[in-house]
């Protein structure tokens, strides 16, 4: 298995996985904001407490995500060639 094999399973694990998490973050920012109707289904404090739980889950699965992206991209396009074993 070469690394561009684990960078494409690591780029779908972290797609995967930030999918529930950015929704959890965006709903909860609209109950926190009271902004279409999500106030209704959890208070402020409950939805501050998850939202303030998925800060950093988030950005390490972003930056996960878009670490894989970029080194497949420039293996695509050249600037990173295969090592010749």
């Amino acid at each position: 298995m070469n690394v561009g094999y684990y960078a494409i399973k690591l780029l779908r694990l972290s797609g995967w996985l930030l999918l529930p998490v950015m929704v959890l973050y965006v709903l909860t920012g609209f109950a926190l904001c009271g902004k279409l109707g999500f106030e209704k289904l959890m208070d402020v404090q409950t939805a501050l407490a998850i939202h303030q739980v998925f800060d950093w889950p988030l950005v390490g699965l972003f930056v996960l995500h878009a670490a894989a992206g970029v080194y497949l991209s420039f293996r695509r396009w050249g600037w990173i060639r295969r090592r010749k074993t």
